[in-house]
Formats: C-alpha cells, structure tokens, sequence
C-alpha cells in the first residue's frame, strides 16, 4: 500500500494581475499516463500541480514502482522555441520528505520531430535549471521518466514544479536574502522573512505582536538590478477559511532605494504582479500600510515577494 506524500497546500485558483512573465513560455495543457491517487485522504497528484508554485502541491506517477517508463505531457499555445527549462524534482514540502521520496537521477525529453534527449539531474533540493542540447521549435514535448535516486520510505516520484523559457532565459531573480521589523515567535524560526524568498507561496512569513500594520520587509536583490516586475502573494492562501481567517494585505509602499511606489492589493488568495517599467534598485522595502483584519486570526501573512529584471 502507497503512503500519501502530502495533503496539497490549496484547492484555491492561483490568481495574477499583470502581462505573462517574459522569456517563461506558458504551458497551455499538461497530462500524465500515471497519477497517484490518495482514495483515503481524496487527493489527486495531477500533472496540473506542476504549473504552481506551492510545494505541496505536486505531479506524483501512480504506479506500484517508481514509474520508470511513465512520462508527463506538456503543450503549448501553438509552435514556441523552447532554449531551457527549470525543474524541481522530488517533493520540497522540506527536506525530510525530500530524502524520504524518490527523486529523478535521468529524464529523457521526446519531440515532435521524433527526436530526443536524455537529461540527468543532480541529487539537490533546488530547482535545476536545464539548457537543451538544441533550441527546438515545438507545440508540445514528452518528458519520460528513466531513472532515480531512491527515496528512505516511499517508492513514489513527485515532480513539484515545471517551468519553460525562450532565448532569455528565466528574468526571475532569486534574491541574497531577507530581513523583517519582526517575525512571528517560533523556535525553529518557520515564519521567518527568509520565507518570503524561497520560491514557494504556501511558506510564509508572519509578523511578531500586532496586526502587521506598518511592518516592513527588506530584500536584498544581490547587487544592482534594474527591475521591470514585482509580485507579492498575501495572506495565508491554504485554504479559503484560512485566508478569510488570517491578516492580508490591502496596501503596500515599495521603496526601491529612494523610489517609492504604492500599491493596491486584491483581497485574492496568489501572486499578483505589477509593472515597474525598470526601476534600478539593490534592495527594495515593503512597508505594509494597510492591513485587512481576519476573522479568527491578528496575523498578517505574506506568502512571497519576486522580483523581475
């Protein structure tokens, strides 16, 4: 009998304000020969969860084994020329249920034109980010699994997230580092602003003694940027009871060293993204200035902060 690998972050849409990313090319429609199942705790590990950026929320095979053989189908709003692709293979819930599950040594990548390539990844809990041998011009590619690390517990293979770029690669940047007016009183530091920079909206920072109003996060972007986007997910967007439970953000200021712009947010679960039209920043400060009170819960949660050049 098959262990459920984890109970999926959010049954909530992910919402987003704002043009597509540049340079990641959206998936239009994905799916999968095999997906696991949890008939006990009714949850299904669709090919569909790798589109998110939550890390409870995966694509696991359905199989008995590992599911060498089995593969995952992406297509495209009509021909794009994919350059590379990221991908975070295993289950990043955290780290103990990242050795405890499979995680892929070798995929191999079929196209349209009936070629193909095998791919190994390192044995990291990162993201890994993958150069193809050749551009290629596709509407749709096969991503086959062939071969991987063997987990301690369970003979499952998740794949958490998927994404696909063009000559520009990813824009995203992945910040040096956060700090916060304060952070929510836990030992083991689980809301602390580091959270806001990690890569996934279902971690988050929680502010310490108030509502959050007039807090203020800082993120150092690792040098000077010339920033063209900016995304904050708010709240505790779990669940929808625990959305409407927690504090959220209604209004935000960002200052990008001298710049300072205000920002509206929706009281919607997900990352909503604005336009900056390039602002030159190396650290940029999220002061919240005004808060949306909870029904259950004096909290304000902030599920990520991202940044685009």
């Amino acid at each position: 009998m098959r262990h459920a690998v984890f109970v999926l972050a959010s049954s909530l849409s992910l919402l987003t304000a704002g043009s597509a990313l540049a340079a990641e090319i959206p998936v239009k429609e994905v799916s999968s020969n095999s997906v696991y199942v949890d008939r006990e705790k009714g949850i299904t590990y669709s090919a569909e969860n790798m589109l998110d950026s939550k890390s409870g929320s995966m694509w696991v095979e359905g199989e008995s084994s590992s599911g060498l053989g089995k593969y995952v189908e992406f297509k495209f709003d009509g021909d794009q020329e994919i350059h590379s692709f990221k991908i975070w293979a295993g289950c990043f819930v955290d780290n103990d249920f990242w050795k405890r599950h499979n995680r892929i040594h070798q995929i191999e990548l079929k196209y349209p034109d009936f070629t193909s390539e095998k791919i190994e990844l390192k044995d990291v809990e990162e993201g890994q980010l993958i150069k193809l041998a050749e551009a290629k011009t596709v509407s749709k590619i096969k991503l086959y699994l062939r071969a991987v690390h063997n987990g301690t517990t369970w003979n499952d293979t998740p794949i958490t997230r998927i994404q696909f770029f063009d000559k520009n690669g990813p824009t995203e940047l992945d910040p040096a580092g956060a700090t916060a007016t304060s952070e929510y009183d836990d030992k083991d530091h689980a809301y602390g602003p580091k959270k806001l920079v990690d890569g996934w909206e279902d971690s988050y920072w929680v502010n310490g003694e108030g509502s959050g109003e007039g807090e203020s996060v800082t993120v150092d972007l690792g040098g000077s940027k010339t920033l063209t986007k900016f995304g904050i997910a708010s709240g505790w967007g779990d669940t929808e009871s625990f959305f409407k439970g927690s504090n959220r953000a209604a209004e935000i200021e960002v200052d990008f060293g001298g710049s300072k712009k205000t920002f509206s947010l929706k009281d919607e679960p997900g990352m909503q993204v604005f336009d900056l039209e390039g602002v030159a920043a190396s650290s940029v400060k999220v002061t919240f200035t005004k808060v949306t009170k909870g029904e259950s819960h004096d909290d304000l949660y902030i599920g990520e902060l991202r940044f685009w050049e």
